[in-house]
């Protein structure tokens, strides 16, 4: 007969390879949910690069500056003296602000806000087109956000910046080289107050004592600096400090453009003679309109119209262009508020 220490024995023999059995499934069960873990990371973390790449290539700002008259507002204390020997500027930047314009969907904009806003608030509009009376639905512009700033450009009168210097002195020889070469009044040059050199950029930033020496030494594109009587012709170029300030990111309401909906059904109409149709309805007062100084429809592919802020969102620059499956602009240019 077996005693109570034998039956233990043979208990933990039966139960073994089922508890064995069971801890594989565990594991099992939790490296699945791991993997699973993994692939659900991997995915939000694609989806966020992709976000990232589109929040990247919207501020990317490339404009070209204008040729304007410049006027001179007043005249600010400088920290120093040579701040008064210096050509400086700033320019207030504004990026373009995209709005995608659907087909079927057009912009027009007012002469006056509240014309604007009261066709907003009526809502349903009838718009004869031809024959046909067309239900259109006016809307606020849905504006993205934007960035502005200011860019402070500094032009010395005392500083030149130096380019493709040899590497072929240590870096101390090099400094009292280039200061004596560019003290050379035979050269155009002149007594310096202090050398930055980089010699691992090959380059270098020549402060003078002096105004004038600077501009004398630019009219020249290179400089002659004399190592071991050989003659080397380095780069000569202005010393331009630029500063980035007040930087914002601004969001606002379109108050005196409207959005207008529900054009798709007449898509196989001029363009123009819609636009022309949409505005004569609207100048009306009797149909709730006033003034319009501009519509764009967009019935055949989408458009994209870029709004900039100028001053204040009651006066805003659009232009709208760029079809979606062309790579060539509508250089029409209107204003929107």
């Amino acid at each position: 007969m077996a005693t109570g220490e034998d039956k233990e024995k043979e208990a933990l023999k039966v139960d073994w390879p089922g508890d064995g059995l069971k801890e594989d499934e565990q594991y099992q069960k939790l490296i699945d949910e791991m993997v699973k873990e993994n692939v659900q990371l991997k995915e939000e973390i694609q989806k966020l690069e992709v976000e990232l790449q589109e929040a990247t290539k919207t501020t990317q700002l490339q404009e070209d500056i204008p040729e304007t008259n410049l006027k001179f507002t007043s005249l600010e204390s400088p920290e120093n003296y040579r701040q008064f020997l210096n050509i400086c500027c700033s320019f207030q930047m504004s990026s373009h602000i995209p709005y995608e314009l659907q087909k079927g969907e057009a912009l027009i904009t007012f002469e006056e806000e509240e014309v604007a806003q009261h066709v907003i608030r009526m809502g349903k509009h009838h718009v004869q087109i031809e024959d046909v009376f067309v239900e259109i639905m006016a809307k606020p512009v849905p504006l993205k956000s934007g960035v502005r700033f200011q860019v402070h450009v500094e032009v010395s009168k005392t500083k030149i910046n130096v380019t493709e210097i040899p590497d072929e002195l240590p870096e101390n020889q090099m400094r009292d080289k280039l200061e004596l070469s560019f003290s050379k009044s035979r050269y155009g040059g002149g007594e310096v107050e202090s050398v930055e050199y980089d010699r691992p950029a090959r380059s270098a930033v020549i402060t003078f004592v002096e105004t004038g020496v600077a501009d004398k030494i630019l009219k020249k594109k290179d400089y002659p600096l004399y190592i071991n009587q050989n003659c080397h012709r380095v780069v000569v170029s202005s010393y331009i400090e630029t500063h980035l300030k007040k930087f914002q990111v601004f969001s606002g309401i379109s108050k005196r453009t409207v959005l207008l909906t529900g054009l798709e059904d007449i898509d196989l109409m001029d363009e123009e003679l819609v636009e022309d149709l949409v505005n004569i309805h609207f100048q009306r007062e009797k149909n709730g309109g006033g003034e319009v100084d501009v519509v764009k429809c967009s019935l055949r592919q989408p458009h994209i119209a870029y709004f900039s802020r100028i001053g204040s969102w009651n006066h805003m620059k659009i232009t709208v262009s760029v079809p979606k499956s062309l790579s060539m602009f509508d250089k029409n240019e209107f204003f929107f508020p």
